[in-house]
């Protein structure tokens, strides 16, 4: 490992072809299957204040039924990105599908509150499907090259995102039940491209054969393995778990503002968010790649969390429903931006072999934000405000200034992140060597 040359894109083509892996062929099945996927959940985001309404609960226990699946996702998404590193991508994402497809199906069936919440807790339990192929997409790139082919995620993403919420909010429209059905049935599309597409990109062999570099490295006096949760991963885990908090805010109470505030239906809703899902298609499909190439990475980082905080200042004070058509439009690029080049950074600092290991904890600190703030967002919205002596703030002012808080905050760890680790955007990285802190 410690001689490895420096690798290029055409070196790296190299490489995976020793393991009969094509990249361009993985990339495009790995798009569809994040397409399926995200088909599947964002059906059902329009549907939450009619899921409400039919059994009774509160906006509270609509933001309960959101944090179950990412509680259970905490607990299991480094399990799996683990398994993943020693027994490969293919069989743990194989499992993870098939656990989603039983998932929506009991949805679909559920005759009340409490058995929607145990399949949501369910889907949760087998919610390894994005920490493995993030891991995937580390396996077979490069770092120069990672930012740019994570971004590639939300091309499947934001197709999904589009179709998704307007099929739900008209299927909606005749019942909820018809959406999870529809996303179960999905599911099994997912699986047959996995099987029968998908090439496996850790087999036994370069699991060996890192393992071996590995020990080799480690055998070179002054040659240290490197921790996987270092400083330089916690404080990139950090920004993760503030970034999607302050985002989650929006996106697991958005339906419910749109529902209580304006009072849209579930088409308008489902528009609303396909709309956002078409701003995301052109952010990250077009314009992510030549803004790195033009600003760089560290800078279109901070542009991001800026675009954000701007959002989340201005929402509170919007008056009609046509309004947030344009307000999505900042919050959408944040959204496209700082998660794959966060996650790239990431990357960065670990190993080739511990990869599904750090996607893994990446998914974790994902999911915690999506227990704390969907409970903050429909707690505020359950309340309808507070008061603070004189000053009186509604649960939209509160969701607001929360989250500009916590921008806030993102942007101080961002300078401490950089001051520490100046060079991060170094050229000069290679493929599975060690970084020493």
């Amino acid at each position: 490992m410690a001689d490895r040359k420096y690798l290029n894109k055409e070196e790296q083509a190299e490489y995976l072809k020793k393991y009969n892996i094509d990249a361009n062929r993985a990339m495009l099945t790995i798009i569809l299957s994040i397409l399926v996927d995200v088909l599947g959940y964002s059906m059902v985001l329009p549907l939450l204040p009619e899921i409400g309404q039919s059994f009774g609960a509160s906006e509270f226990l609509i933001g309960l039924l959101i944090a179950s699946n990412a509680f259970t996702t905490l607990i299991f998404g480094p399990f799996w990105g683990k398994l993943s590193d020693n027994y490969g991508r293919k069989k743990i994402l194989l499992i993870s599908q098939v656990g989603t497809g039983i998932s929506f199906l009991i949805l679909a069936l559920s005759p009340n509150f409490w058995i929607i919440l145990f399949a949501r807790i369910s889907d949760g339990i087998f919610g390894g499907q994005i920490p493995v192929i993030r891991a995937y997409i580390a396996d077979i790139t490069t770092p120069e090259t990672r930012s740019q082919e994570m971004s590639k995620i939300m091309v499947g993403h934001t197709i999904g995102m589009i179709i998704g919420p307007l099929l739900g909010g008209f299927l909606g429209i005749l019942s909820w039940r018809y959406p999870p059905l529809v996303a179960s049935s999905f599911s099994i599309v997912t699986i047959l491209l996995t099987i029968k597409v998908l090439i496996e990109s850790m087999p036994k062999e370069r699991i060996e054969d890192i393992k071996a570099e590995k020990n080799s490295f480690q055998t070179i006096p002054g040659n240290i393995k490197r921790k996987v949760l270092n400083r330089e991963v916690l404080i990139r885990l950090l920004q993760i778990l503030l970034v999607f908090t302050m985002t989650v805010m929006l996106n697991s109470s958005l339906s419910l503002i749109l529902d209580k505030k304006y009072g849209a239906d579930t088409a308008l809703i489902g528009l609303i968010i396909a709309v956002a899902g078409i701003a995301l298609m052109v952010y990250a499909g077009l314009l992510l790649k030549p803004l790195i190439q033009k600003l760089g990475e560290k800078n279109l980082i901070f542009m991001g969390i800026f675009m954000l905080i701007i959002t989340f200042a201005i929402i509170p004070y919007l008056t009609e429903v046509w309004m947030m058509f344009i307000i999505i439009l900042p919050f959408v690029f944040g959204m496209a931006a700082l998660p794959p080049l966060i996650q790239t950074n990431l990357t960065r600092a670990v190993d080739a072999d511990q990869q599904g290991e750090i996607s893994g904890w990446t998914t974790n600190f994902q999911s915690i934000a999506q227990i704390i703030a969907p409970l903050i967002a429909t707690w505020y919205l359950q309340i309808n405000g507070i008061s603070f002596g004189f000053f009186y703030l509604d649960s939209y002012q509160l969701i607001g200034y929360t989250a500009v808080i916590i921008g806030i905050l993102i942007v101080i760890i961002l300078f401490i992140d950089f001051r520490m680790h100046p060079n991060l955007y170094s050229k000069k990285v290679r493929l599975d060597q060690p970084i020493i802190e």
